[in-house]
């Protein structure tokens, strides 16, 4: 132990006597005991701008990996070692070292210890004389204090009687007192060898209020550029500010005022630091800091959400968990998913008194103004509720259109082996090229919209050895209601071609890529085209649809910019659809049985190992057979796309048709096979 001790002195002795050095320097040039430790901090702060550059690009590759992290957060929200590993593998994959963002504290601890040291010993390091010369004061001070054992402040105490009229008497020490008597430890009338307290002289409470004043003035500054901080929210904000104003305060009162001369400025003096490092690697041409604004309009709203009904999902988690004999649960992510288990609702509730509990993560969904008595329905949504919930879930069937089960917030019971768990999709589109790799490899049913999802599940199964799950041909409930719908109501009929303009909010989508180069071919021409946006892009790129209106909607424009998503949806009105890669082509076609013009804007993969199976998907393979396809550089082949198209509805509609009932199992008869499946496996 003895033996470590001594290294960490020596260690210690070494750095001190390092940074005495340049301390001597500044004290040459400055001749002012201030601003000698102004100008050392402010070298220190040059020497480190390399550092500062590094950890700079380090922490520009944390802030781009922080999706991926969150998303492992979720995956292995149980499994603590899982995550340590899948996390160590994404650092390594990104080339990110979390040692390197601790390096700066790590070189400014001994810094400030060594400055202390430096601080404690004038009489070496700034007025320069000799170890012999200091080991006589040394012995002159033990023989004055009568053989009392020194602090390592001794040189201090040197300095403070000699200056209160205290001399040695020896003759040699005379020119080490004159120095001595001649040493101003003052700074603009702040004496920087005593340390600030409440005991007098109460000039030195400057220290410790402005060390304060400068750690908040610095909190300020990284909250706006720093490039970790951009990312944070407003709570852990302020709660670093206000620490690291208590710290710095704090601290001040602990050592001499001049290591806090050299704490204030070294906060001052890190401001233009860091605007100079982000001026030769400016973060935001590397990180998304939309991503970051989303979620925390997305955590905001949810806390305002929670705030309101707080109590409401308290009283309702502690309702559900006091179910016993459980038989059927459903899962809705928010009130539009209600669509996709209405219709099976409506069978169970027809056909049996079974009792539906609805789980629904939206506090205003319409399953609350349900007045059927089976219909038993909470609000679930934080993470604090939903993932217990579903970790001890104990019912019989668990009915869900939440792909990726076990992967993220939504895990299957831990505490009952046989819970039954079904998918039904919430589109009709490819399940292998729309969904992430594996998604419902944890479930145990799927409901199957048509013979593609059957092909495409199974050979999944095949190639990775996944276990068989149970596929169940029922159709699409969803379709059954919007074309029942669709015959039973009057449509109006257009003077002119309406084109509905409706794209999926995925990047470089049609309103992002070329709605320009469209709108340059169909502006002032013989359709009334309507621009429908996805609700999200709206939310999130108002900016672009004000730019849209301004552009396009004059006076005689046949454009119009739709973003009142409050009335009854157009898109089964319109003559003819336009979109990109989304799903709402299947809901469009298969209702109005009218054709679609694809614009081949990137595709939207979501599993980019989809062709590892022989089977093309349908997104694909129908595109031609549902419509037309035109590449968005060549935007002049928009109009006459159209105009092929609304010639030839009449041989579309058949198409359609005929390509509907081939695609969807079932048609009319979906809700009823899905929700007699339940019946039957419940044994009702």
């Amino acid at each position: 132990m003895g033996n470590i001790l001594d290294f960490f002195s020596t260690i210690n002795d070494g750095l001190i006597f390092c940074l005495g050095q340049v301390m001597k320097l500044c004290y040459f040039i400055c001749r002012n005991y201030g601003l000698s430790i102004i100008l050392f901090t402010l070298i220190t702060k040059v020497i480190l701008l390399p550092l500062a550059i590094i950890v700079q690009i380090n922490s520009i590759k944390m802030v781009k990996l922080m999706p991926e992290q969150n998303a492992l957060k979720i995956k292995y929200v149980d499994d603590k070692d899982k995550y340590t590993d899948a996390q160590l593998a994404l650092y390594k994959k990104h080339k990110y070292n979390p040692i390197i963002g601790i390096i700066p504290l790590l070189i400014q601890i001994p810094l400030v210890l060594g400055l202390v040291g430096v601080i404690y010993r004038p009489i070496s390091y700034v007025l320069s004389y000799s170890s012999s010369t200091v080991n006589a004061l040394k012995e002159w001070l033990i023989t004055t204090l009568n053989g009392a054992e020194l602090t390592n402040q001794y040189q201090l105490e040197i300095v403070s009687k000699i200056k209160d009229g205290i001399f040695p008497t020896d003759a040699s020490l005379s020119e080490a007192v004159s120095g001595i008597v001649n040493l101003d430890t003052k700074f603009l009338g702040i004496d920087l060898s005593l340390t600030p307290g409440f005991h007098g002289n109460y000039i030195l409470l400057l220290i410790p209020v402005l060390s304060g004043l400068s750690a908040w003035f610095l909190c300020v500054m990284q909250n706006k550029y720093n490039v970790m901080q951009l990312t944070q929210e407003k709570p852990y904000m302020i709660a670093t500010t206000v620490f690291m104003i208590a710290f710095s305060t704090y601290f001040a009162f602990l050592v001499p005022a001049g290591v806090g001369l050299y704490w204030i400025f070294g906060n001052l003096f890190a401001v233009p630091s860091m605007l100079l490092v982000n001026l030769i690697i400016p973060p935001k041409k590397h990180v998304d800091y939309e991503y970051f604004e989303k979620q925390r309009e997305e955590k905001a709203k949810k806390d305002k959400i929670r705030k309101e009904f707080g109590s409401v999902e308290k009283k309702d988690y502690k309702r559900f968990c006091a179910v016993s004999n459980m038989k059927l649960m459903i899962y809705s992510e928010q009130n539009g998913f209600y669509k996709y288990y209405a219709g099976i609702i409506d069978y169970i509730c027809d056909n049996s008194d079974l009792e539906i509990h609805y789980v629904t993560s939206d506090p205003k969904d319409n399953i609350f103004k349900d007045p059927r008595e089976q219909i038993k329905s909470y609000y679930i949504a934080s993470d604090k509720y939903l993932i217990p919930l579903f970790m001890k879930l104990d019912t019989d069937i668990c009915l869900l259109t939440t792909p990726d089960l076990d992967k993220y917030q939504l895990k299957r019971s831990k505490v009952r082996k046989d819970v039954e768990y079904i998918y039904t999709d919430h589109a009709m589109a490819s399940v292998n090229l729309t969904l992430r790799k594996g998604a419902l490899n944890h479930y145990d049913t799927i409901f199957c919209c048509g013979p593609d999802y059957v092909e495409e599940i199974r050979a999944i199964e095949n190639l990775y050895g996944t276990k068989k799950k149970r596929l169940v041909e029922t159709g699409y409930p969803l379709i059954d209601d919007m074309v029942k719908s669709y015959e039973n109501s009057e449509h109006p009929v257009h003077d002119r071609p309406m084109v509905l303009i409706a794209p999926s909010w995925q990047p470089d989508n049609i309103f992002e890529s070329c709605i320009h180069d469209l709108l340059k071919y169909l502006k002032g021409g013989d359709y009334d085209i309507i621009l429908r946006p996805h609700p999200q892009q709206v939310r999130h790129m108002p900016e672009l649809f004000d730019e849209l209106r301004k552009q396009y909607e004059t006076e005689g424009s046949n454009i119009k910019v739709d973003t009142d998503f409050s009335k009854t949806n157009p898109v089964m009105e319109a003559d003819i659809l336009i979109t990109d890669w989304s799903d709402i082509c299947w809901e469009y076609a298969f209702t109005t049985k009218r054709p679609v013009l694809f614009i081949d804007t990137p595709m939207k993969v979501m599993n980019p190992d989809y062709e590892k199976i022989d089977i093309v998907p349908k997104n694909i393979k129908l595109r031609n057979v549902i419509g037309k396809s035109v590449d968005p550089s060549k935007a002049e082949e928009v109009k006459p796309a159209l105009e092929y198209l609304l010639s030839h509805t009449d041989d579309y509609t058949r198409t359609i048709d005929d390509t509907f009932h081939e695609y969807i199992f079932n048609i009319g008869k979906s809700k009823i096979l899905c929700g007699r499946y339940i019946l039957k496996r419940l044994g009702k």
